[in-house]
């Protein structure tokens, strides 16, 4: 394919034909989630106004850069069980109450209007489009706990063996 313009006109159809890795909101949605509700704390975490909880605004395995205000590293799976563990013996923050957040909790920060990731980048940034864990048990059987899919911000049950990422919370309850 020596021909440039061939070159050009394949180079342009493979970059439309590429997946965004972009969050799509709607904007004729009020935004469940307005960042006007949060207080951005400079330590990593951030004040929901509305529920009064104190979140990590990174996922567990990011880290906080204060800097541009974003998350770097890649956020950790955990199965159910060792989401709890970690959960109750996480110090950030100067904080070592952090813990899980039940599903009520969890799905208060998922973002109706946007999704890839349902939620408000502006408040929780690099956020993962997979499942997120509540502490919440499933009501039908002990193998299976509720968790928000951050794709689309609903709520599933899932096997208490599979893997998933955590986001922490304190306060409430």
């Amino acid at each position: 394919m020596n021909n440039p313009i061939k070159t050009a006109l394949l180079s342009v159809l493979m970059l439309i034909a590429l997946p965004s890795n972009g969050q799509t909101c709607n904007s004729s949605i009020t935004p469940s989630t307005p960042t006007s509700q949060f207080d951005l704390n400079s330590d990593g975490t951030v004040t929901d106004n509305k529920t009064e909880l104190i979140w990590m605004r990174c996922s567990l395995g990011q880290t906080w850069n204060a800097s541009d205000s974003s998350c770097s590293g890649s956020a950790l799976n955990y199965n159910w069980q060792s989401a709890l563990t970690t959960a109750n013996s996480t110090s950030f923050a100067g904080q070592n109450n952090w813990r899980l957040p039940n599903i009520k909790e969890l799905k208060s920060i998922a973002e109706q209007a946007c999704y890839s990731p349902a939620i408000n980048v502006s408040v929780f940034p690099d956020t993962s489009t997979s499942n997120y864990w509540s502490s919440s048990p499933g009501a039908s059987s002990n193998n299976y706990a509720w968790i928000v899919y951050f794709s689309n911000g609903y709520g599933y049950y899932d096997s208490k063996s599979d893997y998933g990422h955590v986001r922490l919370v304190r306060g409430g309850q």
